[in-house]
């Protein structure tokens, strides 16, 4: 028994420390499982891109018509056009506002939970601890008493 609530306290111990190091140790462990369950619910990180990639697009596009309107309006005029504000240019709108912060939610979900999970196999530590001591005190007193009446008879 003593064994059994001591590897519990290890176990409890090392799963507390390996949730909150929040480090290039455990960090991958918890963005891959939360991307797994994101994957499970049928929101794959591969739609988000592509939707992405079609509103940047649709961006683009939107800007090369000011381009062409801006050309027209300096027809007449000397003046350069600074083109690259027109360039095409990654906004990854919709995986920064929606996918990415469903990700750390997941994570900091999964955080909690495994703090829970060390915190539940600690509290069953100090049970099977105090169940232990609690049936070793009864085999002392027991032991006590034995030698008691054997001392009080001879």
């Amino acid at each position: 028994m003593k064994n059994t609530y001591i590897a519990l306290y290890v176990l409890s111990f090392l799963i507390f420390i390996f949730t909150l190091s929040g480090g290039s140790l455990t960090r991958p462990v918890f963005e891959s499982l939360s991307e797994k369950t994101i994957e499970k619910t049928g929101f794959k990180k591969s739609y988000v891109q592509s939707f992405d990639s079609r509103i940047d697009d649709m961006i683009f596009k939107s800007k090369q018509i000011e381009l062409q309107i801006e050309k027209i309006k300096n027809f007449f005029s000397s003046d350069k056009i600074d083109e690259s504000k027109y360039s095409k240019e990654e906004s990854k709108m919709l995986e920064n506002s929606v996918y990415v912060p469903l990700k750390n939610m997941l994570i900091m979900v999964y955080r909690f939970l495994t703090v829970v999970l060390s915190v539940f196999i600690l509290f069953t530590a100090v049970i099977i601890q105090l169940f232990s001591r609690g049936i070793e005190l009864r085999k002392r007193v027991a032991r006590l008493e034995a030698a008691l009446y054997s001392g009080n008879r001879a």
